[in-house]
C-alpha cells in the first residue's frame, strides 16, 4: 500500500482500470476508468509519523516519465482526462504542483489535467460537492461517451476517452469520484436508452442514496 509513483518507464503504482457494465431491456453498456499514482518519480517512506512526508526523486525526469505514461494511455483509451484530487498546500501541495508542471507540455484537446482539492471543498460528509468537479468534467464525459451495443450484438456507441483519478493512496478519494464517473454515465444510459424519469446529475448527487454510498466508501 506504500508503493508510490511512477518508475522510470512510466509505469505507475496503484494502477487499476475498473469496468463497470449494465444490462437492461436488451442493451449492453459499459464504461472503463482507470487510477494510478501521480505518474512522475516521488516516494513516501513509511516511519512512526501519521502522515509521512513525501520526496520527489530526479525532479529533472518528471516531464518524460510522465509522458510515456500518458502516451501509454493514450494508445490504450484513446483521450485522458487526469483528475488529481490531492491537497492545494503541504506536501500534497509539492507533489500537485510539480504534477501539473510536468503535464503542460502534453496537454491538448486529448490530453487534460483538472485539479480539485477534494479535501478543501468536500471535507468528510459534503460529497454533493463534487457536483463542481462534475461541472468541470461534465462536456469531456458527454464528448467520450460509453461503449453500448444492442440485444443483436450490434455497436451503438463507442468509448473514445478514458478518465484517470489519483489521490494519495488511490482509495479513498479515488473511490468517490469513481462514484462521480460512474453514475454519471448510468444516468445517460437509462435516461436515453430506459426510458427513465431524466432526473439530472444534480439530483443524484444530492441524493441521501448518493451520500449514504459514499460514506460508506470512505469508513
Amino acid at each position: 500500500m506504500w508503493r508510490r509513483g511512477a518508475d522510470a518507464e512510466g509505469f505507475a503504482a496503484n494502477f487499476v482500470e475498473s469496468e463497470q457494465i449494465m444490462q437492461s431491456k436488451g442493451f449492453t453498456a459499459s464504461y472503463v476508468q482507470v487510477r494510478g499514482s501521480m505518474p512522475f518519480l516521488w516516494e513516501q517512506i513509511v516511519d512512526l509519523t501519521y502522515k509521512p512526508s513525501f520526496d520527489i526523486v530526479r525532479q529533472e525526469d518528471a516531464p518524460s516519465v510522465l509522458e510515456r505514461h500518458f502516451h501509454d494511455l493514450q494508445k490504450k483509451y484513446g483521450a485522458v482526462l487526469a483528475v488529481d484530487l490531492v491537497n492545494t498546500g503541504g506536501g500534497e501541495g509539492r507533489l500537485r504542483e510539480k504534477y501539473a508542471k510536468s503535464i503542460e507540455p502534453i496537454l491538448s484537446e486529448d490530453i487534460r489535467y483538472v485539479h480539485f482539492d477534494f479535501h478543501r471543498v468536500c471535507g468528510h460528509i459534503h460529497f454533493e460537492r463534487l457536483s463542481q468537479l462534475y461541472d468541470q468534467i461534465k462536456d469531456y464525459l458527454q464528448k467520450h461517451k460509453y461503449f453500448l451495443i444492442n440485444d443483436k450484438g450490434e455497436k451503438i456507441e463507442e468509448q473514445t476517452g478514458t478518465v484517470r483519478t489519483n489521490c494519495i493512496d488511490c482509495l479513498d478519494r479515488t473511490n468517490v469520484t469513481q462514484v462521480l464517473t460512474s453514475i454519471y454515465h448510468i444516468h445517460s444510459y437509462f435516461n436515453i436508452y430506459c426510458l427513465s424519469n431524466n432526473l439530472s446529475m444534480q439530483y443524484h448527487l444530492s441524493s441521501s442514496y448518493y451520500r449514504k454510498v459514499c460514506r460508506q466508501i470512505v469508513n
